[in-house]
C-alpha cells in the first residue's frame, strides 16, 4: 500500500483556520481513498476541500507537503498538529534542520490503515441509502415498509428551517402517510 507524508485540514469555509496535521496516509489502489489517522477519506469536490470523511461527510484538504514549509492557506492561521513518527521525514523534505516552535504542535497519529473501518462503513451506508423517489408515489401504493421508511424520512426533517409553503406541504404528506399507516395496522388486527 502506498504511503505518503500529507497535509490534512479540515474545510471550514473561507477562513482556512480548521484543525490541520502533518503525517503519513496510506492510499488505496485506485488512490481514491486515503487512510489517515484512522479515518477514511475518498475523493469530492467541496468549496475549499478535494476529499470527503466517508463516516462524517465533513470536507477536508489534503495535499503532499510543501518543500517551503507553508502548507496551510497563505490567509490560514493556527497551529499545526505533526506525528512524531514522521518528524524526521518531514525536516528532509522541507530541507531543516528543526521544527518552528510556534507552528506545530507534536501529537501521536494512529498510522494504520482502517481497511476494515472503511468497508464497515460503506456497506452500512449502501444498506441505509433511501430511495427518495418513493416520495412521489401515492401512499397506497407504497410497501409498509417504504411506507415506514418515508415516515421516518419526514420524522428526521427539522421543519422549523424550510419556508412556511413548504413546511405545511410536508407536514401535510407526514400525516396521509401515518394515516396509511394506521389503516393498514387496523385492517391487519381485524384479519
Amino acid at each position: 500500500m502506498k504511503s505518503e507524508i500529507v497535509y490534512v485540514e479540515i474545510e471550514t469555509g473561507a477562513n482556512h483556520d480548521g484543525q490541520a496535521q502533518i503525517g503519513k496516509c496510506f492510499f488505496s489502489k485506485t488512490g481514491k481513498t486515503i487512510y489517515f489517522n484512522g479515518n477514511v477519506y475518498q475523493k469530492g469536490k467541496g468549496f475549499s476541500s478535494n476529499y470527503f470523511d466517508i463516516e462524517t461527510g465533513n470536507g477536508y484538504w489534503i495535499s503532499g507537503v510543501k518543500k517551503n514549509g507553508t502548507d496551510r492557506h497563505k490567509f490560514g492561521k493556527g497551529i499545526i498538529e505533526i506525528d512524531q513518527s514522521i518528524i524526521a521525514e518531514y525536516l528532509k523534505i522541507i530541507g531543516e534542520t528543526e521544527l518552528q516552535k510556534n507552528k506545530f504542535k507534536l501529537v501521536n497519529l494512529n498510522n494504520i490503515p482502517s481497511k476494515t473501518k472503511a468497508t464497515e462503513i460503506l456497506n452500512e451506508k449502501y444498506e441505509a441509502e433511501f430511495d427518495s423517489s418513493i416520495r412521489f408515489k401515492n401512499p397506497t401504493d407504497l410497501t409498509k415498509i417504504e411506507l415506514e421508511n418515508l415516515i421516518k424520512y419526514y420524522n428526521e426533517i427539522d421543519f422549523s428551517k424550510l419556508y412556511k409553503k413548504n413546511r405545511k406541504e410536508y407536514i401535510e404528506e407526514l400525516k396521509n402517510l401515518e394515516r396509511e399507516l394506521d389503516k393498514r395496522n387496523e385492517q391487519k388486527n381485524y384479519a
